[in-house]
Parts: C-alpha cells; sequence; structure tokens
C-alpha cells in the first residue's frame, strides 16, 4: 500500500470528523439556545402574572427573561432542547453523516496502515532470516519498501547486511588462504624433519640428545597439519555413540609415559554405562590433550581426578589437577592458539587446547577453563548428544 495513498485518505477523513463535530456542536447550541430564551420568557411570565396579556408586553420590552439561570416550567415538564430544533435537523443529518463517512475513512486509513506496516514489518524479518541463513537479500524497492516509517530502517539494515556479507566473504578467504599455508608450511617441515629423524637415529649415543626437540617438532608439525585441515574444514569426524569410560581409558593410556616421568596419576573411576556421540578417535585426542595440560602442571606425588556427571541436558566430565591454578590473565585466552600462559609446560606449544577446543565444538560439545572450589584447576567438558 502506497503511504501517500494513506495519506490521502486520511486528510478528508480528519477534515470531515472535524467538519462534522462543528456542525453538531452548532446545531445542539442552536437548539439549547431557543429552549432557554423560551424557557425564561415563560418562567417569567407566570410569575409575573400568568393572566395579564399586558406583562407580556412589558416583558418583551424589557428583555429580562431571555436568560433564565435555572430551570424553569419547560425544564420540569420534560422538555428537552432537541424539541425545539425545527429548522435544524439538517445540521443532524450532516453531522451525523459526516461523522460516519469520517469515522469509515479514518478507521479504514488506519487499518491499512497496520496492514502495510505489518507487511513492512515481515520483509525486515526476511531481509535479516535472509541474513542469517546466506541466501540471498531480496530486493526492498519491489516490495514497496521505498517509503513509510520503515524504509529508512530497510534501507540501513539492507546496506548493514551487505557489508557484513563482504566482510564474512573476505574473513573466509583469508582464513582458507592462512589455513592452506599452514599446511604447506607443515609439508614442507615434513621432509627435513624426516631426514633429522633418520640422521639421530644412525648416530648412535650422539643423536641421543637429539630426539626430544625432534619429537617437539615433529608434534608441532602434526598440530599444525591438523589445524590446517580444521580450518578448512578438510578433518573428516564420523560421530556415532561412543562409551565414555573408553575414551577416558585409552587418553589415559596414551599419557602413561609422562604420567611416569611427572610422578602423577590419573585417577579415573569405573563408570557405569555412558554413551556421547561423538568421533571416537578425534575425542579422546581433545580429552588427551586437556589431560596432559593437567598432567604438566600437577605437583609430583598428586593425582589429576576425572568426575562424570550426567542430566537430562548433556554429559559433564571434570577433569582436575592440584597445581597451583590458573591465573586470572590467562582463562580468557587458554585455548587461543599459540598462547602459552605465565607458566607453560616444557613442552608446550600453545596448540594443544586449541585442538581440543576446536575438536570438541565441532561434534556439539563445550570446554571451558575454571578454577576448582578446592584449588587447583579444572576443563569442564560438555556432551550435549
Amino acid at each position: 500500500m502506497n503511504r501517500s495513498l494513506l495519506r490521502r485518505m486520511a486528510f478528508p477523513a480528519v477534515c470531515l470528523l472535524v467538519f462534522s463535530a462543528a456542525a453538531a456542536l452548532l446545531a445542539f447550541w442552536s437548539a439549547a439556545r431557543q429552549l432557554a430564551l423560551l424557557d425564561g420568557f415563560c418562567t417569567a411570565l407566570i410569575a409575573r402574572d400568568p393572566e395579564s396579556a399586558d406583562t407580556v408586553y412589558a416583558l418583551v420590552k424589557e428583555g429580562s427573561f431571555a436568560s433564565a439561570a435555572a430551570p424553569g416550567v419547560l425544564a420540569e415538564l420534560g422538555y428537552r432542547p432537541r424539541d425545539f430544533a425545527a429548522g435544524t435537523g439538517w445540521l443532524y443529518t450532516v453531522a451525523g453523516g459526516g461523522l460516519s463517512l469520517g469515522g469509515a475513512l479514518l478507521g479504514g486509513a488506519r487499518l491499512l496502515s497496520r496492514r502495510d506496516a505489518a507487511r513492512q514489518r515481515q520483509k525486515l524479518i526476511e531481509l535479516l532470516e535472509a541474513a542469517r541463513t546466506g541466501r540471498p537479500l531480496p530486493l526492498l524497492t519491489e516490495d514497496g519498501m521505498t517509503e513509510g516509517s520503515y524504509a529508512r530502517l530497510a534501507d540501513e539494515i539492507q546496506k548493514t547486511v551487505t557489508e557484513l556479507a563482504l566482510t564474512r566473504e573476505a574473513a573466509v578467504t583469508a582464513r582458507d588462504r592462512f589455513a592452506q599455508n599452514l599446511a604447506n608450511i607443515a609439508h614442507q617441515l615434513k621432509t627435513p624433519l624426516t631426514a633429522l629423524s633418520l640422521a639421530a637415529q644412525s648416530a648412535g649415543a650422539a643423536g641421543d640428545s637429539m630426539a626430544a626437540p625432534l619429537a617437539r617438532l615433529t608434534g608441532l608439525e602434526e598440530s599444525l597439519l591438523l589445524l590446517a585441515r580444521l580450518d578448512t574444514g578438510a578433518l573428516p569426524l564420523h560421530p556415532h555413540p561412543t562409551d565414555l569410560y573408553t575414551l577416558l581409558m585409552m587418553a589415559a593410556d596414551n599419557l602413561e609415559p609422562l604420567t611416569e616421568t611427572a610422578g602423577v596419576t590419573l585417577d579415573i573411576p569405573e563408570l557405569e554405562a555412558v554413551t556421547v556421540t561423538c568421533d571416537p578417535d578425534w575425542t579422546m585426542e581433545a580429552l588427551l590433550n586437556l589431560m596432559k595440560n593437567c598432567v604438566e602442571h600437577a605437583p609430583a606425588g598428586s593425582a589429576v581426578r576425572c568426575i562424570c556427571r550426567r542430566n537430562a541436558l548433556y554429559t559433564e566430565v571434570i577433569l582436575r589437577d592440584a597445581g597451583d591454578g590458573f591465573s586470572p590473565k590467562d582463562l580468557s585466552h587458554l585455548f587461543e592458539r599459540f598462547y602459552c600462559g605465565e607458566h607453560p609446560g616444557p613442552h608446550s606449544t600453545g596448540l594443544g587446547l586449541a585442538i581440543a577446543k576446536e575438536l570438541l565444538e565441532r561434534q556439539n560439545a563445550l570446554v571451558h577453563a575454571e578454577n576448582a572450589p578446592e584449588g587447583g584447576g579444572q576443563f569442564v567438558v560438555r556432551f550435549y548428544g
């Protein structure tokens, strides 16, 4: 509905209503004035001398009956202004017709205006929905959104959404380019690392000192390659119902050399059958990285405890160490790539927690870090599937 048409309908409607109201007031005033004059005259006549005609002429000449202050004889007999409205009926007709027509026009204009506003709101909703889902944005000029109270808002939303879409496209392109470069770097590292490993093995005792640095470089290369696959969506995940206790034990078994060296035990209580929907291999990898961080920050002789809880919404796994806990400055950055914190582990690359978070969140699970109430740091993982 064109907004100018609504204005053209509303203006005469308002004029009709004003004119009709004025006509009705004029008619009522005329009738009331006639009644007041007659009522005052009759009351004064009876009060002076009901049977004397001379008295009537005297009153007419004096005009003292023209404004009786209190209700008089006619009012007491039940007369009303409309009983003296002879000759003013057309005013009531005009007033009634004008009020009806003006009210109809104004009501119609208001109804059309509300329908037009509702339609424009729906178009705005469709515009935002298209932006959210990535569909092509509708052309608002073809939908009558060029004028009205929502026209400027619709225009600003469309421009903002278009800018965001372009920004998102540029960000995705930059991310893919970065992931590809990361993958290329990881692949380029593989060849010299393999050569160095072979050289260290053939060097005998002299190559033993190279084993730890080479292992760290190899782990870094594998982490970079995994991140590149995650960024480009090239990492296949195959979620299916998996026993949670089995996942935790597999991660603990892979960490056995590290726990023995650190003098830390992994306390994983035997659980009843609890299943979560996930890719078992990559979920085990994520849990392993979280456990590894706990082991690296736990004091010798202590234990890393695993606590499992389940409710109607999610299955929760808490991995808690007995160390000093997380620095408040580190808590909001722990899962950022290459962030090592104030007290990093001896072999930390700053990628383990970032990888764990990526792997879990791609499988409808969430993870966050916090300081335990009784001391130490803990990771809380929630599986929603």
